[in-house]
């Protein structure tokens, strides 16, 4: 019994010896899974990422490497990705392990708007309003659904809310995309979709900035190229071409961004606010293994005559903080919005 008990520790000391000898197989002593693993992260982002071509991949694997040097599981190299990210300029991206994520944040170009930040600890929900002077108020924030099961569903209670405010009777419209941090953009779209007008509203484009995505308007259901993406009952009276003034933060980000893109270049539409928060990328996911994967920016945001937004959104006319989401009459941003809009039915009755 003590012979085997020797024979069998000498197999697994050799046994240890050869996988030790394996794991120094290359210069940055990185054990071979752990490096396979690191590879494969590497070579999703260098065939996907938007920014692909911006930088030396032979130079960015070494730096990879050098920053996982000594690496003996894959939690060892997980803290890489936030490095890689940010030589990609990608901040819409996320490295996903056992769910927990990686990613890198730009620092913001403007301190995060106080009055925002408070409202959105409310958790707000879409409300719908009459102002005055036949003015609509559409208070849209995010949403957290972002799978495609609840796109008619929530495209439905937007356009519920707006029916419960007699449609027909509103002279312009305020959008108010300031609480809208992102989420699934086609229910948004969606249930605003009759306000908007039929039509081409935007679309993803490539780096090259070919377009591969078309977003569209088709009486008043939303569609991207050919595939219908909403289908959902036109609420009566709703007219298609009033005037909209649309109302943006620096939190506005992501879908919210998407949405105010969409309502880029539509005539009669002008944009009160601040510069949104710089999440103009659509995003792809890529699986590494069971427990991990990879979110990578892989698009730009174009409204309907083609303009892209590879940054952010800016306003038309720029109104720094002055929010006060519990009396609209104090809040700038909104006041200057119904300043614009009375001028607008004004000119329209002509």
């Amino acid at each position: 019994m003590k012979q085997k008990y020797l024979l069998l520790v000498f197999f697994l000391l050799l046994m240890g010896k050869g996988k030790s000898a394996v794991a120094q197989n290359n210069a940055y002593g990185i054990t071979d899974s752990v490096k396979a693993y690191l590879d494969k992260g590497l070579t999703v982002l260098q065939t996907h990422s938007l920014n692909r071509d911006a930088v030396n991949w032979e130079e960015l694997r070494a730096a990879a490497y050098q920053k996982a040097r000594g690496a003996r599981t894959y939690e060892d190299v997980l803290p890489v990705y936030p490095f890689l990210f940010e030589q990609l300029n990608d901040y819409h991206g996320w490295f996903t392990y056992k769910g927990k994520s990686y990613s890198w944040q730009r620092n913001p170009a403007q301190p995060r708007n106080a009055a925002v930040v408070a409202e959105l600890k409310k958790k707000p929900k879409v409300e719908v309003n009459v102002l005055k002077n036949g003015i609509g108020y559409i208070l849209l924030p995010g949403n957290s659904d972002f799978g495609m099961t609840n796109v008619n569903r929530d495209a439905q209670a937007i356009r519920d809310s707006i029916s419960k405010i007699h449609p027909g009777k509103i002279k312009g419209w305020i959008i108010d995309l300031r609480l809208n941090t992102g989420g699934n953009m086609y229910p948004m779209l969606g249930g605003l979709a009759q306000l908007m007008g039929d039509g081409k509203v935007g679309g993803f484009v490539t780096k090259n900035q070919e377009l591969e995505e078309e977003w569209s308007i088709r009486g008043g259901n939303f569609y991207v190229n050919t595939a219908q993406v909403t289908n959902v009952p036109q609420t009566p009276q709703v007219a298609g071409d009033a005037p909209i003034a649309v109302l943006l933060s620096n939190m506005t980000a992501s879908a919210g961004e998407a949405v105010a893109i969409s309502l880029k270049g539509r005539p009669a539409t002008w944009f009160f606010g601040e510069t949104t928060h710089g999440l103009t990328t659509a995003n792809e996911g890529f699986r590494i293994d069971k427990n991990s994967g990879l979110t990578l920016a892989v698009l730009y945001e174009a409204d309907r005559n083609g303009v892209i937004y590879q940054e952010n959104v800016k306003p038309d006319e720029e109104i720094l903080n002055g929010d006060d989401f519990t009396n609209w009459k104090k809040d700038q941003k909104i006041t200057a919005a119904v300043k614009w809009l009375k001028k607008e039915i004004k000119a329209q009755k002509r």
